[in-house]
């Protein structure tokens, strides 16, 4: 039983799938990252220093269990980061519930259990919706990763210790959000309105200063690179997706303000 956050999940997911070539395990996700993400879908991995979640395995749980309550006891820095992961999904699968987060940012951050268990409930919903289409990311499942490539780049250069993965994630999604725009899927104002509401949830939405050189060789060491190229997703306005293939990454950089 994986009582706890993505890391306790990850492990014990991990754990179960390797021990005896798979035994029975039970997600209870304490907080809301892992609750709208990390234990629906059976993915299960750690980290290495050279990059997020390099060793892992697909391994489903048995049982998911959420209690909303669980989340009153939570650091407000996770809770926030938790948020980002639900602002993923109305970007790239639901417009409805991207325009339900811009009308309740005030009830979320005073973290209003009825409002939570609406888009716990829902997120969940789309991501099993997903998975059960694409359980081993080959096709479809992939549009879960967006903001997740630079965030991952991010958490890799800053050795995991400046930012949470909520926070990394946000920062990726508003970089994802004006590289959609550069290649024509997204308006300006699509890009505004993925940004001021990352910020309206008092998460961060800039990229740290590294070099673009420094970008490249950590985007280069994610698992998705796949013939020299990262399949990068893009959102398609608010609600809807595109893949890209990114062989050149100098124009992504740019277009997030990353110089040589």
């Amino acid at each position: 039983m994986a009582l706890g956050g993505g890391v306790i999940g990850d492990m014990a997911g991990f754990a179960a799938a390797s021990f005896l070539r798979g035994i029975p395990f039970i997600q209870v996700p304490t907080t809301l990252l892992a609750q709208v993400d990390s234990s629906v879908g059976g993915k299960t991995g750690i980290n290495l220093a050279q990059g997020k979640n390099l060793v892992g395995a697909f391994y489903q749980p048995a049982h998911v269990m959420i209690d909303v309550a669980t989340l009153s006891t939570l650091a407000e820095r996770e809770f926030l980061g938790g948020l980002a992961e639900i602002v993923k999904y109305g970007v790239v699968l639901d417009r409805e519930l991207f325009l339900f987060l811009e009308e309740h940012v005030e009830p979320i951050l005073r973290r209003d259990q009825s409002v939570l268990t609406k888009l716990i409930s829902r997120c969940c919903s789309i991501k099993a919706e997903v998975v059960a289409r694409d359980e081993r990311e080959s096709d479809i499942r992939a549009v879960l990763n967006y903001g997740h490539t630079l965030g991952h780049a991010v958490e890799t250069l800053t050795g995991y210790q400046q930012y949470t993965h909520g926070e990394a994630v946000a920062i990726g999604m508003v970089a994802a959000a004006s590289f959609s725009e550069l290649c024509g899927f997204a308006s300006q104002d699509d890009t505004a309105r993925i940004r001021n509401l990352i910020q309206r949830l008092n998460l961060p939405s800039v990229l740290p200063v590294f070099t673009a050189a420094e970008y490249m060789s950590a985007l280069f060491r994610d698992k998705k690179v796949r013939d020299g190229g990262i399949t990068f997703v893009c959102n398609r306005g608010i609600g809807d997706f595109s893949f890209a293939k990114v062989v050149d990454l100098h124009p992504l950089l740019t277009s997030c303000g990353i110089g040589e």
